[in-house]
């Protein structure tokens, strides 16, 4: 993936998991449990969209336990990220993550996205949030006008790209490997026309 990471860095992305995992006994905040599965389907997995990303605001939205946006901006320390959720525990166990984590380059927002629109990001990156239409309904008004919509997908459902939304276009959609990971990923890159 080309990433070179700081000690430090690795240190905090191994620290993370283990306070997701905890922290996940007592708040459903992901389905994994196994520390080595973690590492793979949360860390290496948010991190394959790291050169992806466009500019300096990025906005995760539908964050829940912090992926990718945490694992994103303990990569990008000059990047500020946005996490969004509309979930009060989850956004409650990001801020105590951030905190624990020292990352003065996150910000959290407990709220529908369709609802924000005082962000003027360059890139809204999701994982595992729902359909294409769903992304840009909920984040286009935190995207700035020649902003990018990241979508993390698995397989590619064509009749999503078909049914996109008026005004938008999907400029690209990009096989990718990430190591370790067992299936299928795609990045899906969308515009404003």
């Amino acid at each position: 993936m080309g990433l070179k990471q700081s000690d430090e860095s690795i240190h905090k992305q191994t620290l993370y998991l283990e306070l997701l995992l905890e922290a996940n006994k007592n708040i459903s905040l992901t389905g994994i449990k196994s520390p080595k599965e973690a590492v793979i389907k949360h860390t290496i997995d948010s991190l394959s969209v790291s050169s992806a990303i466009e500019g300096e605001k990025i906005v995760d939205i539908g964050s829940g336990g912090g992926t990718p946006g945490i694992p994103l901006a303990i990569a990008n320390p000059d990047k500020k990220f946005y996490l969004i959720d509309s979930v009060l525990k989850k956004i409650k166990f990001l801020d105590e993550a951030v905190k624990v984590l020292e990352l003065d380059n996150i910000e959290t927002i407990c709220d529908r996205g369709e609802n924000i629109n005082k962000i003027s990001a360059d890139t809204a990156v999701s994982r595992a949030f729902g359909s294409l239409n769903y992304l840009i309904e909920s984040s286009k008004n935190m995207v700035s006008k020649n902003g990018l919509f990241l979508a993390m997908k698995g397989k590619i459902n064509q009749e999503e790209i078909s049914d996109l939304v008026t005004g938008f276009s999907v400029l690209q959609i990009q096989e990718i490997e990430v190591p370790y990971l067992k299936a299928t990923r795609h990045f899906v890159f969308i515009k404003r026309k």
